[in-house]
Formats: structure tokens, sequence, C-alpha cells
């Protein structure tokens, strides 16, 4: 198997599914899931076997390269692609243009494939864009997306041109466009900020993070629904790969920051793990007002980057190896959390809070697939998050950073408050009356991939050493960075050793414990929205009762006036270049007599000042 016959076998893939879609819009969405299964499963093999060749017959100026960093990234948002293709068959015939979003989707597979194995700077860009724009046009096929698709494009271009940039100052100072070459190469200092600075543009504009995350929200929020998944566990994680490149293969050069001798580090990275910081603290307040539950997690994406930003930014064995443990972490949760707001949407039609509730009793799988995730994203055991986090909260003790350290603590306390939001509001809360015929559990095949990526996020959480395993042949490939040691089943730490399947197992006593006393203990009686009364008075309207609406008012009240400043910024420079772009075309691209009056004056005041001063 080669990585040239995965990528054609998607392109082939993607053209049947648009052809089979076309008569039927379900088998055409079929297709898709065959061809990510196929994708997932050769890179994964073969890749693992070590037997996945980068031979090239067909494609013309394509070449690739094997990397366990590119094996790593590949593996993951291929495996997401492959779960969220469950859903396609249900949710295609919703789009206008279904046949389309079946090939798109496969499309941006194949993009994000012959990204992660590219080794010429060249087709890593060829691709990298190959994925903004099939992926631009899947975000309009969900609910009124056109807005949000040009946010995605104005935010993905500020990504692609500074990346584009980057790689000119690099054939500029080494001659050539391969990898190998520009890694090794020792560039000068200004040339290598340079680099630097435009990778970090890139990723923080793929990643979503301060101050490039405008779009986030608004793409993944009207995306189809399966396509936020996909963007959220999957292609948002080209910008944690763009990111590694950056800090890690163009490490910044110039001054060291010190402080009381604990904080060690270059000023570069220094500003890379504020600004990921910065990214943790608004993601979360953002995520805790939210009433939509996609825009919610949307926010919850930006937050968890800020995670895998910080933990790159320290650079050394426990806080790189935690941060792609996050990307392994947070695609996983991610992806189940939108999978389950997007079974209760197809049941439902809104994934409105307060619209919404009461859902347990005739869903309560996915309500268990929601449990599962969010309380891996709040990072508590027994689920992956909680290994990533514990590696990266070690990592900024260790350093000394104060502030980093209270922005990683203060995400995650956040993020159990904004997740919770969504479980009390869909599912605990109280069912409104218009759907209590109308909803049951979502359809088997949507089941499927739910329980696989709950399963491994509790696997990842109590058996992180397979993981970790793994991720110890990508480190050396970081600029030699050691491996990360075990002691048994242990995970040596910079402050200690973490025993997760220890952990895992007193959670699992207190979990039959806690389930024991419910069992003996008198259970609590069921009663009608309807009985019951406030001031006196009997309540008519149970839509009056729902208490998702202003969950967490009081909190939001502290911070309420300050929310927009990034989106008026953002406002104010797409007003000035409106009216810039007026300006230009009033004067040159008008036919109106007096334009072309004044040029021909200003021609003859230039031609005749020419003769005076020669």
């Amino acid at each position: 198997m080669t990585l040239e016959y995965i990528l054609l076998g998607l392109v082939a893939s993607g053209l049947l599914a648009y052809m089979i879609g076309r008569f039927h819009k379900g088998a055409g969405a079929f297709v898709t899931i065959l061809a990510s299964g196929f994708a997932f499963v050769g890179i994964t093999v073969w890749g693992y076997q070590g037997e996945l060749g980068t031979a090239v017959e067909y494609i013309p100026g394509i070449t690739f390269g094997m990397s366990h960093l590119a094996l790593f990234f590949g593996i993951i948002v291929s495996f997401i692609f492959f779960m969220v293709s469950f859903f396609n068959p249900y949710f295609v015939g919703k789009y206008k243009y279904p046949a389309l979003y079946s090939l798109l989707y496969t499309l941006s597979l194949a993009g994000t494939v012959g990204v992660f194995f590219a080794d010429h700077f060249l087709t890593m860009f060829f691709f990298f864009e190959f994925v903004v724009w099939t992926s631009m046009f899947l975000i309009p096929l969900g609910k009124k997306g056109k807005k949000a698709a040009v946010w995605y494009y104005g935010f993905s271009a500020t990504g692609s041109f500074a990346l584009l940039f980057a790689i000119f100052v690099m054939k500029n100072a080494t001659g050539t466009f391969l990898m190998a070459d520009a890694f090794n190469h020792t560039f000068t200092s200004a040339e290598n900020n340079i680099i630097f600075m435009m990778f970090m543009i890139s990723a923080f504009a793929k990643l979503g993070a301060f101050p490039l995350h405008i779009w986030l929200p608004k793409a993944l929020g009207k995306a189809p629904d399966a396509i936020s998944a996909v963007m959220s566990g999957g292609l948002e994680k080209l910008g944690a790969f763009v990111a590694v490149m950056g800090l890690l293969k163009f490490a910044p050069v110039g001054f060291m920051v010190e402080l009381n001798g604990e904080i060690n580090m270059q000023f570069g990275q220094l500003v890379v793990a504020i600004l990921g910081a910065l990214t943790i603290i608004f993601g979360t307040l953002m995520a805790i007002r939210q009433d939509d539950a996609k825009k919610l997690l949307a926010y919850s994406s930006m937050s968890n980057g800020g995670y895998i930003l910080v933990a790159l930014s320290l650079m050394n064995t426990q806080s790189v190896a935690g941060g792609l443990y996050h990307v392994l972490a947070h695609a996983l949760a991610s992806a189940a959390a939108f999978l389950a707001i997007a079974a209760v949407s197809r049941q439902t039609g809104t994934t409105k809070m307060k619209e919404l509730g009461g859902h347990i009793h005739e869903m309560p799988f996915t309500y268990m697939v929601y449990l599962i995730a969010i309380i891996s994203m709040a990072g508590i055991p027994p689920m992956g998050g909680f290994i990533s986090k514990w590696l990266i909260f070690q990592s900024v003790l260790d350093k000394g950073l104060i502030f980093i350290g209270m922005a990683t603590f203060f995400g995650s306390i956040g993020s159990f408050l904004y997740v919770f939001r969504p479980l009390a509001a869909l599912f605990l809360g109280q069912q409104l009356p218009q759907y209590k015929e109308t909803v049951k559990e979502a359809p088997f095949l949507m089941i499927i991939p739910m329980a696989i990526l709950s399963l491994l996020n509790v696997a990842t959480g109590v058996l992180p050493i397979p993981v970790l395993t793994f991720i110890n042949k990508v480190l050396p490939e970081l600029n030699g960075i050691s491996e990360v040691q075990f002691e048994g089943m242990g995970i040596v730490g910079l402050n200690g050793i973490l025993d997760a399947t220890m952990i895992s197992g007193i959670f699992v006593f207190g979990i039959v414990v806690s389930f024991m006393i419910f069992i003996v203990l008198k259970k609590s009686k069921k009663v009608g929205l309807m009985d019951t009364y406030t001031a006196a008075n009997f309540i008519y309207s149970e839509e009056l009762l729902h208490y998702s609406v202003d969950f967490y008012a009081p909190l939001e009240r502290l911070y309420e006036k300050y929310i927009h400043i990034m989106k008026n910024f953002y406002k104010y420079i797409a007003n000035k270049v409106r009216e810039f772009g007026a300006f230009m075309k009033y004067f040159f691209f008008t036919n109106k007599p007096e334009i072309t009056v004044f040029w021909i004056v200003v021609l003859i005041i230039f031609l005749l000042w020419g003769e005076i001063t020669w």
C-alpha cells in the first residue's frame, strides 16, 4: 500500500459518491463511509507496520515522505473522518446539494492526508489550500452558513499566505523546497524568526486561537452537524500540526526571558504560551454564555486549542508529549460531543438549548456518550483528557508560569461549567411538550461511531502507555526531545508518577458504591411539570420552567461588556478594507467622464514635470 494509492482511492471514491449521489442521496453518502474507512485502515495498518510506501507513479509533481509525526496526525484525523462518516447517510438528505457534500467530504480527507505526509513545502501548501477550499464549500451546506464560510475563508487565507511567505523565505535561504533541507539548514536569526512567526500565524488561524479565532464559532455553529464534528475533531488539527513544525522545527531565537531562576524561555515561546493562555480564558468565558450547543462546543474547541499551544511552547518532554496527547484526547472527546449533539439535532431539528430538554429518557445512550466526552474535556479521570492535562499542568508549574498556570486551571474548571450546561439542558432538563411523542434514540448506524469514540475516551484515560509509547517515537523527530519515561504502569512526570490504571480503579470503585447507595435508598417521585406553583399561582406554560435560559447569568454579567472587543476590531478592519475598495473602484474601475479627465490632467502634469526637471 502506498500513500499515492490512498489519495487516488479517495479522489475516485469522491467522484463515485458524487455520481451515485445524483441518483440516490443515501447511497452516495454511504460511499464516504467506505472511502474514509479505506484511508484510515490503510494509514493505520500499513503505516504502523512501516510498510506504507511513499513512491509516486501517477501523480505528477507530488512527493511524499514518512515520519512518525505525520503518521500520528494522519491516523487521528482519518479516524475522525471515518467515525463521522457514519452520520452522513442520515443528514445528507437535508442538504441542497447532497452529491456535492459527499464529494467535498472525501476530498477534504484526501487533502489532510496530503498535508501530513508531504515532504516538499509546495506540496504541503497545495494540499493545505485544497483542504481550505473543499471545507469552505461544505460550510454553506448547513443552516445559513454563507457568511460563516466567508469568515472561515478570510482567516484561512491569512494563514495560507503566512505559510506561503515562510516557504519562500526558506526557499531563498536553502535554494530548495524540500522539508529535510529546510529542517537541517542553519538560518540567520532574522530568517528563523520570520519563518517562526509566519508558521505560528498559520497555526493560530487554522487552530482558531486568539486573536484569530473569530471564524471558529461562526463556522462550526453554521456548518452541517457532521462537518462541525469533522472540523473540531479533525481539520483544526492541521493548525496543531503546523504549530509543531513552527515551534519545534523552527524554534524562535533571540533573547531569553528569565525571572527568579524559574522562567527560562525564548521570548517567542513565551508569547505563544501567553496567547495560548488567553485562548483558554476567552474560549472558556465565551462558551459559558452560549445557548446554541454547537457554538458552545466550538468555543470549547478554541479553549482546547490553547492547551495545545501552551504545551508545545514549553518545549520539554512532558509538555510536548502532553500537547500531542491532547491532540488525540480532544479529537476523540470533541467528535463524540458534536456527534451526540448532532443526534439530538436530527431528532428535534434544533441545537438551541432553551428549546430542548429531558431527552435522557428517550436517548439514554446519546446521553452517556456526551457525558463521557465532557468528562474527558474537563480533564477528569478516567478519561484521556486527564492524562494530557496532567502532563501539561506539571510542565507549566515546573516553569514557574503563574499566569499561564492559572489560565490552564481556570480552563479546566470553566470547561466543566460550560459542558455541563448542554448536559442539563438537553438531557436532564425539563422536556418540552412538543417532543414528548417524537424523540427517540439515534439509529444503530449512528450509535456505532459514538460507542467507539466513547470506548476510546475511556481507554486513553485508563491505559495511556500504548499511546505514549507511540508518542515516544515522535518526540526524537522534534529537535531531539527525549522520550517519556515509565515505571511499571506509571508515567514519570516532573513532580511525581501517575498510575492512571490505579486511579481509574478507584473511580470505578466509587461509582459502584454510589450505584449501590442509589439502589438501596428511597427513590424520588417523578412528577409532571404542571404539578407545581410559584408565588401562590399555578404554572400553565411548561416553556416558562425551562431553566437553561440564562444558565450562568450572574457570571456572564461580570464580563458582558467586553465580549465584543475583538469582533468589533475585525469589523472595523473589514469596513476600512471595504472603504478602500470603494475608493479604488471609483478612481480606477469606473467609466465616469470626470474621472477620465482627472487622470488625463494628472498624466499631463507628470509629463510636464518630467520635461521641466530634465
